[in-house]
């Protein structure tokens, strides 16, 4: 079993002044992100007339809780999503199966006789947890497994914190679904930014090799550089990890369709061979605050074109429609 369980939380003193800490947590949610904007830049942001990608992906987080960003984050919700634009496309597009849903992993427990024995367990609602397992459990696993994921159903530091609301509008759940591939990782994943349904950009990323390798392409396939060479280390040759052509032009146009709805968003896809999977969809990408040089910030900032939050969305009641209920896993009907 492997298993990640998000970040870890400081120790006092450092408890004090980190993000992480008890009191970070209490302050107006534009302070907080400009806090973390001067932490991970060492400059104070424009977030009211925002220019550039990071300072767009800040004004998002303060400002924007439209409904259609409230089910983008629930798991469960961008999977019944993917699957009508796939069918609507009449694309083969691979979406793990979900074998069960709940909050008492005990539900699961009783069903572990029909568990495959590779599987992830993961909340539906947050990021950067998962178990992976890739045997029978024994008991003692079992109760391991339950100490360490019932937490998981709890309002965690994305919200909380980060102030990413649509991760506050998920559906505090726990899934346990089917796992990609038959390696120790998942496949490479292929991620594509979209901008008003266009794609702007891709990469995918080599979660073999350690540190991860991340190769940027234009939606043609030219291969760029993302950060200054003596910022990122692992900006990797695209060498055979670019995708057959039938199989990009593919990914980007289901990509597109994902996206058209979103000002920005990100769609996730595992290849697997030749099969395509989807992954996510991800609102808030590392909250804007990850390394990206000059050049690339404005590029990108200037193509994501903010929208109009008072404009009316006849969409909305499908939206809503997408977190109705809780619906069940494939073992449990």
């Amino acid at each position: 079993m492997i298993r990640a369980d998000g970040p870890k939380k400081p120790r006092y003193p450092l408890a004090l002044i980190h993000p992480l800490g008890p009191l970070f947590r209490h302050l107006p949610l534009s302070l907080r992100r400009h806090l973390l904007f001067l932490r991970a830049f060492g400059k104070w942001g424009n977030f009211r007339n925002p220019q550039t990608f990071r300072e767009k992906a800040q004004w998002r987080t303060i400002n924007d809780r439209r409904q259609r960003l409230s089910f983008v984050q629930d798991k469960l919700a961008v999977k019944a999503y993917a699957r009508t634009i796939a069918a609507a496309l009449n694309e083969r597009l691979r979406i793990p199966e979900t074998y069960w849903v709940g909050t008492d992993l005990r539900e699961l427990q009783a069903l572990a006789h029909k568990l495959p024995s590779r599987w992830v367990l993961k909340p539906n609602h947050s990021a950067g947890r998962y178990c992976l397992m890739d045997a029978p459990l024994s008991s003692a696993q079992w109760e391991e497994l339950i100490r360490t994921c019932a937490p998981w159903v709890e309002r965690d530091e994305e919200e909380l914190v980060m102030g990413h609301w649509a991760y506050g509008q998920a559906r505090h759940l726990l899934i346990a679904e089917e796992r990609v591939g038959d390696g120790a990782h998942a496949p490479n994943d292929f991620k594509v930014s979209c901008f008003d349904g266009t794609p702007g950009y891709y990469f995918w990323a080599n979660r073999s090799s350690s540190p991860t390798l991340y190769a940027f392409f234009t939606p043609e396939g030219v291969q760029f550089r993302w950060g200054e060479p003596t910022e990122i280390a692992s900006n990797a040759e695209a060498g055979n990890m670019q995708p057959p052509q039938q199989l990009r032009e593919r990914m980007l146009r289901i990509a597109s369709s994902i996206a058209a709805p979103f000002d920005w968003i990100r769609v996730d896809f595992y290849v697997d061979g030749e099969t395509l999977w989807f992954g996510e969809l991800t609102l808030y990408g590392a909250g804007g605050l990850y390394v990206i040089d000059r050049e690339n910030n404005e590029r990108f900032g200037a193509l994501w074109q903010l929208p109009d939050l008072s404009a009316p969305d006849p969409r909305e009641p499908e939206w809503r429609a997408l977190l109705r209920e809780t619906p069940k896993g494939t073992l449990q009907r």
